[in-house]
């Protein structure tokens, strides 16, 4: 967390000297909610966990995100935001014989994105986008999860944060010079939140959980933006 935190304030200040080095600046709050669309991962135990290799999935259903952005754009081509956002999915890890174990992960998303306006922000309605950044996500679990997680034999299940890149883009339009709205679509992309439980483990008796790889999720968010008066 101290990490995040150092990262956030350091992007802060740049975001402050950004925009007060711009000859207009207009600035944006706004409010969102999005569809959240993880992509399920395979992973297998072997050794010493098992003499045969068993088949795992890591599976999930959409989730529902909600949450604010902070934005800065000048006269050119580019826009910044700063975001946070909290939302859930119905997760599943099975492993063929042994079982499954069903829970609904939690998790709190911060960073910053950089926006890129293809044709300028000179004052017009419509503003289509690119967007790239990145942040933190912290995945936590309810006491009930941890208690099944260790009636289950998983151990103690615990918070996981993982460092998050995004892009994609969208289009924003306003309805009037104060009012609008925005859509974004974007890939997030992170390693796959084990919560604690190692993926390897010299010990035949330790519960491992080896999923690996880049853990992607599609979302579609619709924001209502207003549009603060510009500075000179």
């Amino acid at each position: 967390m101290k990490r995040y935190a150092s990262v956030l304030i350091v992007m802060a200040s740049l975001l402050v000297l950004a925009a007060s080095a711009q000859a207009e600046t207009s600035y944006r709050f706004e409010m969102y909610g999005s569809g959240n669309f993880p992509f399920d991962k395979d992973f297998e135990i072997g050794q010493p966990q098992s003499s045969v290799r068993l088949q795992g999935h890591y599976s999930f259903s959409p989730g529902v995100r909600g949450g604010v952005r902070f934005g800065v754009d000048g006269l050119g081509h580019w826009g910044q935001d700063f975001f946070y956002s909290y939302g859930t999915n119905a997760t599943k890890i099975a492993v063929v014989p042994n079982g499954e174990f069903a829970f609904t992960g939690r998790s709190h998303q911060f960073g910053y994105n950089v926006l890129c306006y293809p044709g300028g922000l000179r004052p017009r309605k419509a503003y289509p986008f690119l967007t790239a950044g990145a942040g933190g996500t912290i995945y936590t679990v309810s006491q009930s999860t941890i208690n099944d997680g260790i009636a289950m034999g998983l151990g103690t299940l615990q918070t996981h944060t993982s460092f998050i890149f995004n892009a994609g883009g969208g289009l924003r339009y306003q309805f009037t010079n104060n009012y609008g709205f925005r859509l974004d679509v974007r890939d997030w992309m992170s390693h796959p939140p084990r919560y604690g439980i190692p993926a390897s483990s010299s010990d035949p008796s330790a519960s491992v959980f080896p999923v690996a790889g880049v853990f992607h999720q599609l979302e579609v968010s619709v924001a209502f933006v207003y549009c603060f008066r510009s500075s000179k």
